[in-house]
Formats: C-alpha cells, structure tokens, sequence
C-alpha cells in the first residue's frame, strides 16, 4: 500500500538551493491544499506517495530532485527545506538519513510535521512506544490533520491502542483551537476617525504571523479611515508560525474574517479591500475571484494566481475591483513570470489589473513594505485623503 509522507513548507516555489550536481527535479512537501496554483499535487516515488501543503511551483518551472543527499549534511538551517530534504531521503530509501533531515527540521523550527513524520519512521520499525511519543510531540506542536492522521498507512500498526485515541482527541482539538483563532488572535485595528470608511483585510502568507504583513499597512490603513483586520492562519506551523491549510479550510477563514470585520466595523455596506502577500496573496484572489461579495480592490505582493480554466465565470467576485500584483524585483524568476501570466491572463477576462515591482528580493514583501503598502492601497483605495 501507499504510505504518505508529510511536509510543511514556507517558500512559494520548490526550486531548492542545492549544489549543481544536485540538481534534478525534487520532491512535494506536506498536508495537503490542492487548487489552482495553491498546494502541490501527489508524486509517485518508490511506491510511497509524497503529497505536499507549500504553494506550487509556477507553471513552466522545475522542481529539484535531490542526487545524493549526502552533500547536504550542514547546507541549510532552514526548518522546511530540512523537511523537504527528509522527505526526499525517503524516496530513496534512505530512512536513516530521512531521521537526521526531520530530527534537524524540529530543532531549527518545531514544526510539527517533522516529529509525525518521525513517528512514521518509528511505526515502519515497529517501534510503537517511540512513534507514539513523536505524535504526542506532534500534537502538541499543533498538529492538526485529522483526515492524515486516520489514513495514513505508516500508522496502520497503532490503531489499535487507546493511546492512538487520545493522540487523536489532541489532533481534533488542535483543528478547532485553530480555527477559533482565526478571528480570536487576529489584529484589529479600528481607524482614528470613528465609524470606517471602509475595511482593510491583510493576510500573512505561509508559517508567518498576522502583524508579519499588517505592521507597514498601519499608517496607511489609519490615513484613509480603514479599519484594518489581520486574521490568523488556522494551521500552526512552528513557532509562533501559522499556515492556512486545505483549501477549503481557508475559505471558511476567510469567510469568518470577513464577517468578523464587518460586525466590527458595523456595517455590510463598507468596501472592502484585501491584501496579501505570498500565499496571503494568491488565497486573496482564489477567495475574491469566486465568491462575489463587496470587494472594492485586491492585491497580491508575491502570490502567483491564474483563473483557471473557467474563463470569466471564474472571475464574477473581481468584476468592481480593481486589483493590483506585484513582486519584488528580484523575487525568483518563475514567480515573477508565472504572476505577470496570472496578470495578462485577468486582462483578458477584463478586469481592471496593474503590475507594480519594488526593489528587494524573495517571495513576500519587499525590502521598503511601506511604500510597498502605501503604493497597494493608492492602487486600491486612492491616496490620503482622496
């Protein structure tokens, strides 16, 4: 049977910093979304399946597959390339290698994808004591994938023990915590001049925070009389870090943000302005684009987003809105081009887009956020005082 192997990761591309003898196309990461441009599909590797969570690579571009892992002992301390590399160690069998590449994914970010995946290991082995300790140590990581957990076949061996029930309870728990938080821990900002003018809703991108994105939006949100709304990603990932899931599970974050800024801001009739950056981003235009609702502009600093296959009936949300894509100017290549397709692909379909790039480099904000902000919401909202 299948056995599944998870990864969490934080970069919008796949494309791995490996050495040049060691670069060939590389594995998927983790728990699962699935859509246009978001998490990776499966890939079949040595009869195990490898499905991932972190955004696609942009169309056209290669994916990296490790040659000798060997070489990579010391090349990274990045917490979701040690992961990937993990993974990657599985692929090839190499199982004792996969144990060091998660063991040194934990210490560099304590996500909790890396001691199930240990648990994984410790199962396979049959050491049920050990992989029951990795998925305690999961769960209390924030470990939340109920539909892996009860599928995946690693686990097989474990079913069967109360403990496995009690591991499961804290995978529930964790799910719903999180996604109460979406709205409970989000950042809320009302504006200077009383009732708003209008609502700001700002969403971090992958194993980030609400204030990683909202803090240079503040000033600018404050100047135009926004109430400036931050929610929290349902999905933890590392410390202090969280994710937005599944795709439908982001959604329904979305869906409960949304009606929390309203509520807040006292009233349904108020434009609504969304902005994100990295995978904040492209959610903002997958949620926009096909769900019609009050939105007066959107913008993705970083997030690829193609339509789809379903022309301009995938698009109905964004047909008032003006919307804005822009990267850094030295943000990877494939991002770059895959969003400038995503852009003329919108023209196209006719709707009111426009391309800006600022200096830095990366797939989130650029090295001047503020004027980045200021430049998004002049886009969207007008300048000060318009």
């Amino acid at each position: 049977m299948p056995r599944t192997f998870r990864a969490a990761a934080a970069a919008s591309l796949l494309l791995l910093a490996l050495p040049a003898a060691a670069q060939k196309p590389a594995p998927a990461s983790t728990p699962a979304p699935k859509p246009a441009a978001s998490p990776s599909s499966p890939v079949k590797a040595d009869a195990r399946t490898i499905q991932g969570t972190a955004p696609a690579a942009p169309a056209g571009s290669r994916q990296a597959e490790v040659e000798d892992l060997r070489l990579l002992t010391g090349a990274t301390t990045d917490p979701y390339q040690l992961e990937r590399f993990g993974v990657a160690a599985v692929q090839k069998g190499e199982l004792d290698m996969a144990r060091r590449f998660f063991e040194q994914s934990w210490k560099a970010g304590e996500l909790p994808t890396a001691p199930y995946n240990l648990a994984c290991l410790d199962a396979r082995a049959g050491k049920a004591d050990e992989a029951f300790r990795e998925l305690d140590r999961a769960v209390g990581a924030g470990f939340d994938e109920e539909a892996v957990l009860l599928s995946d076949h690693d686990l097989d061996t474990l079913r069967g023990s109360p403990r496995f029930g009690t591991v499961l309870a804290g995978v529930r728990k964790n799910k719903a915590d999180g996604d109460r938080a979406v709205v409970t821990e989000a950042t809320v900002l009302p504006p200077p001049g009383g009732k708003p003018a209008g609502i700001l809703v700002v969403l971090h991108g992958v194993a980030s925070d609400p204030m990683s994105v909202a803090g240079p939006f503040v000033e600018e949100a404050r100047a135009r009389n926004l109430l400036l709304f931050a929610p929290r990603g349902p999905a933890r990932a590392g410390k202090r870090r969280f994710g937005w899931g599944a795709p439908e599970r982001a959604v329904a974050a979305l869906d409960a943000a949304v009606a929390a800024a309203e509520k807040r801001a006292g009233g349904k009739e108020l434009p609504v302005f969304i902005v994100g950056a990295g995978r904040g981003g492209q959610l903002a235009l997958e949620y926009t684009a096909r769900k019609p609702g009050p939105w007066a502009g959107v913008a993705s600093i970083g997030g690829a987003y193609d339509p789809g296959p379903g022309g301009a009936n995938a698009v109905q949300g964004l047909r008032r809105a003006r919307i804005l894509m822009g990267a850094a100017r030295e943000a990877p290549a494939e991002l770059i081009r895959a969003m400038k397709q995503g852009t003329e692909e919108m023209k196209r379909l006719g709707l009111d887009v426009r391309w800006a790039e600022w200096p830095g480099s990366g797939d989130g904000l650029p090295d001047n956020a503020k004027a980045a902000a200021r430049d998004v919401l002049n886009a969207l909202a007008g300048s000060r005082g318009a």
